[in-house]
């Protein structure tokens, strides 16, 4: 079984934090890296009891994944967004496609969790999207 490293950029993200980290500690075992962008509104508490590794980093997505990849022990790097709730199985389908050689990287779907049916053809384009072309929109 191949370690992952999961990669999470903040700035200022205490409203979804705590949700996102705690799925991925539910999930199984894997390396956590928090990487921060100078929070002021308490994220920084709020990751330290979930985080392996907690970094500080000039602002800006690619700056913190960059930080955070060069830190990972892992053989599977996983980015993830401080506002995405991964599915509950994520370890078990990321190992599973990753045994075929062909596959390199991946996504999950998007589920957005606002209600109505204007957000439901938002999620469902956005997948078949993705599917058609290949290429991810990083949520």
């Amino acid at each position: 079984m191949m370690r992952v490293s999961v990669v999470a950029p903040t700035f200022n993200e205490a409203e979804h934090i705590v949700r996102t980290l705690r799925r991925v500690r539910e999930s199984g075992a894997c390396e956590l890296i928090v990487v921060d962008g100078g929070s002021s509104d308490g994220t920084l508490d709020l990751v330290r009891p979930y985080a392996d590794i907690v970094l500080s980093a000039t602002r800006g997505r690619a700056r913190q994944l960059n930080a955070g990849a060069q830190y990972a022990s892992g053989e599977i790097l996983l980015f993830l967004h401080a506002d995405t709730v991964l599915p509950r199985n994520f370890l078990h389908v990321l190992q599973q496609a990753l045994h075929d050689p062909q596959v390199v990287g991946g996504r999950f779907d998007v589920h957005l969790d606002a209600p109505g049916w204007p957000f439901r053809m938002i999620e469902t384009l956005m997948n078949y999207r993705s599917r058609l072309t290949r290429i991810a929109t990083g949520d």
